[in-house]
């Protein structure tokens, strides 16, 4: 919960529906956060705010197409208008694509991936920068993947659309200095969620180099607690002088 004396922080999570984002939810709610939850899974989205109304916190939720630009913008708008400010952003959505080389990757999963993971991030900075600055500290936090720093081979579609979510937070960052708020990448290793496993079972089904894949996350998973963690201490006040970061968290999987 916050300290006492301290503003209820006003917090919008992408993708939480499950896994990653519904760690996030549930870590925000139990540090007192007002939270509007998102996802295009409205169903398993009610479970997360389920969860997190467990806690004693009420949480709204609301269907997002990040993809959208009209409903990115109505979002930060609803949130502004109901609230009066907003103190962080949580981009999480996210697909992995397909398991595939690149000379036989569907076009149109290629297009869907950079879709989701970079041009949702992007209409996600684009409407909340403004609207963070309503903020004493205002932070904005990506979700990337170790993927925004390494190659991985028949992955194509989901290195490219992180790498390009890493750049973006970037070049943000370097738009906000001197401002009240900060943007921020988590980049998480390999973590067990549906993702993940999804990911194994179609490089389980290849025959070619991409099963490398699978000797690439076969470390020590993460949990999605912590990258939640993470998330948590971005946003907060703590980390105050974090801007531009990209903070691994795989266990060092990445050093191998």
């Amino acid at each position: 919960m916050t300290h006492t004396g301290e503003p209820v922080r006003t917090v919008l999570v992408t993708g939480a529906a499950g896994g990653i984002g519904t760690a996030i939810a549930l870590t925000l709610a139990r540090q007192g956060c007002r939270l509007l939850l998102t996802d295009h899974n409205v169903a398993a989205l009610r479970d997360t705010q389920q969860q997190c109304q467990a806690l004693g916190q009420h949480i709204e939720i609301r269907a997002l197409d990040v993809t959208c630009e009209e409903n990115v913008a109505e979002t930060i708008q609803h949130v502004l208008a109901r609230h009066g400010r907003l103190d962080g952003v949580v981009s999480n959505a996210g697909v992995a694509g397909v398991v595939q080389p690149i000379a036989e990757y569907p076009v149109d999963v290629f297009a869907r991936t950079m879709a989701v993971n970079t041009t949702g991030t992007f209409l996600c900075l684009k409407y909340a920068l403004p609207a963070l600055r309503t903020s004493d500290s205002g932070s904005f936090v990506a979700i990337g993947s170790t993927s925004s720093i390494r190659g991985r081979a028949g992955l194509s579609g989901y290195v490219a659309s992180k790498h390009a979510v890493l750049g973006l937070v970037r070049s943000a960052a370097l738009e906000t200095v001197g401002s009240n708020v900060r943007v921020n990448a988590v980049l998480p290793g390999p973590t067990q969620t549906a993702m993940i496993d999804a990911i194994n079972v179609m490089a389980g089904q290849s025959d070619t180099a991409v099963n490398q894949i699978q000797r690439a996350v076969s470390a020590p998973y993460g949990q999605p607690a912590d990258v939640a963690n993470m998330v948590a201490f971005l946003l907060s006040p703590q980390a105050r002088h974090c801007n531009g970061a990209a903070l691994v968290v795989d266990g060092g999987s990445t050093l191998a």
